[in-house]
């Protein structure tokens, strides 16, 4: 006795884009053209990726731009991926921008659906591990001259055209960058034995 033929299930409904990184990912392509390098609209933490060198024209324009109106860089945080094998070269260091528009509010119909609802957009780069310059946006939001030294003291990324970067949370002769995934607890600093968490 044959199996009987198996029913044809219907295609996974598309997830919904997110409006706001939508939106600003046309605005973005339309200015920059090229230095857009990536665009996810869907899922949890849908961002924009662009060029190093074009973060200050995008901050700018996504700050400026009235549907938009990003007036605040409420976060700057690191990511660090390490090159798996050696042929793969230094690795990567990834800056994410966390931006906010206290100016706009969602739309009455975004709020009621299932998509992300919030005014939130992520902006993103990515530069060499063995060369993280990034350009500062302090310029765009002086606000985040706090955020941009966090990110150099615990992940090394050196943003550039802005005041002299200054550890904010460690000593200025630390040893390394702790968040660096291949960074090791020092035996010590100035004769105080260091113990990591996990012992030695």
């Amino acid at each position: 006795m044959s199996e009987p033929a198996a029913t044809p299930s219907a295609p996974a409904p598309a997830a919904p884009a997110d409006p706001v990184t939508a939106l600003a990912a046309r605005k973005l392509r339309a200015a920059l053209g090229a230095a857009v390098l990536e665009v996810v609209e869907t899922g949890r933490h849908p961002y924009v990726r662009v060029a190093p060198g074009a973060i200050v024209a995008a901050a700018t324009l996504v700050r400026d731009d009235p549907e938009l109106a990003m007036d605040c860089c409420h976060l700057v945080t690191g990511v660090d991926w390490p090159a798996k094998t050696p042929a793969d070269g230094p690795g990567e260091l990834e800056v994410v921008y966390h931006l906010v528009s206290y100016a706009r509010r969602p739309a009455a119909e975004v709020l009621r659906s299932k998509v992300k609802s919030d005014n939130f957009l992520a902006l993103k780069v990515r530069v060499p591990r063995d060369k993280p310059e990034v350009p500062s946006v302090m310029g765009v939001w002086v606000g985040a001259d706090w955020h941009e030294r966090e990110t150099w003291d615990l992940l090394g990324v050196r943003f550039t055209g802005r005041p002299p970067l200054r550890r904010i949370l460690l000593p200025e002769d630390w040893p390394g960058h702790p968040l660096r995934k291949d960074w090791e607890y020092p035996v010590e600093y100035h004769g105080i034995p260091i113990i990591p968490p996990e012992g030695r």
